[in-house]
């Protein structure tokens, strides 16, 4: 049972899958953007895995502070993109349960969510002892009622491993829609890519060569357009605290470019710990990560004032 992702055909007659997967994701080309601020953290925003809503009124974020389990995914709200995050919530089964760890949370279109969880369940590949992902819809945003969680298959018969997964990420573009995640079913972590099938269902994780090193590369995030990722690795420190890099290509038929080390080349606040979690907002105009149990964030702006 859920060895695979059910039909997009099902999905769509019973949640409207169709709509998340290929419903808006698509975009002209992103403007150029001025360099990164210096990140700044996040006043009464705790945990790590930060990742904005695609409206910008939600910050999901992992935390074991105050949470029922080893690890929680939570919710903070907000009244538009200037405002601050407040009302902290827990989301609640099947997404947080009592006892796994749940976390680096992927809010998608229509009220779906995608997770990390080291669940002890038949289907999960490494029988609750590795990490896995999985798919779930709530009625609302934030809610305490959820569909039943999807795991999203074992390989070969989805990207799954007995490794373990980290950070989700879902992008449609034009070439079709694709899963970036990372995984250490090779040694350490790595970035790998899954294509969605005609059915709605992911195969196995192809590596991506142009981003991975001998070191640990893991946690992707890929902006809405496919253009721009962005990552943490420890590469620069030769295995030690892991940094935040980024790195950008013209178009979806090239390859990634050389990775840059923004928290090096920005002067991130955090240096010398280790900086986990990055993400992009929807608009691309602000960079999240983690670091320390707080939420750091970075802003930008379209080159020569653009909105």
């Amino acid at each position: 049972m859920f060895r695979k992702l059910i039909s997009v055909n099902a999905i769509a007659s019973s949640f409207g899958w169709l709509a998340v997967v290929l419903g808006g994701s698509q975009a002209a080309a992103e403007p150029q953007f001025t360099e990164w601020s210096v990140p700044i953290q996040i006043p009464d925003v705790i945990g790590g895995c930060p990742i904005e809503s695609r409206d910008g009124n939600h910050l999901y974020t992992a935390s074991d502070i105050g949470a029922v389990g080893d690890l929680d995914i939570w919710v903070y709200e907000r009244n538009g993109r200037t405002g601050s995050f407040g009302n902290r919530t827990r989301l609640g089964e099947p997404v947080s349960l009592d006892g796994p760890r749940d976390f680096c949370p992927t809010p998608l279109t229509g009220n779906w969510l995608m997770f990390i969880s080291d669940r002890d369940v038949p289907e999960a590949c490494g029988a609750g002892t590795t990490t896995d992902m999985y798919l779930a819809r709530s009625r609302a945003i934030p809610a305490d009622s959820w569909g039943e969680a999807q795991h999203l298959g074992c390989a070969p018969d989805g990207p799954n491993t007995e490794g373990t997964e980290f950070s989700p990420s879902l992008v449609t573009t034009a070439e079709g829609t694709f899963l970036y995640f990372s995984s250490d079913v090779g040694g350490n972590q790595d970035i790998y890519r899954s294509e969605m099938a005609p059915d709605g269902s992911f195969g196995p994780g192809a590596p991506v060569s142009s981003l991975n090193t001998a070191f640990g590369d893991q946690q992707p995030n890929v902006s809405r357009d496919g253009l721009t990722i962005v990552f943490a690795s420890n590469r620069d420190t030769g295995g030690g605290v892991f940094d935040i890099f980024m790195a950008m290509r013209e178009s979806l038929a090239d390859d990634w470019s050389a990775p840059r080390n923004l928290s090096l080349e920005v002067g991130f606040p955090t240096a010398g710990a280790s900086e986990t979690r990055p993400s992009l907002s929807w608009d691309l105009k602000r960079l999240y990560y983690g670091s320390g149990g707080f939420i750091y964030t970075g802003v930008r702006q379209p080159a020569g004032g653009a909105d």
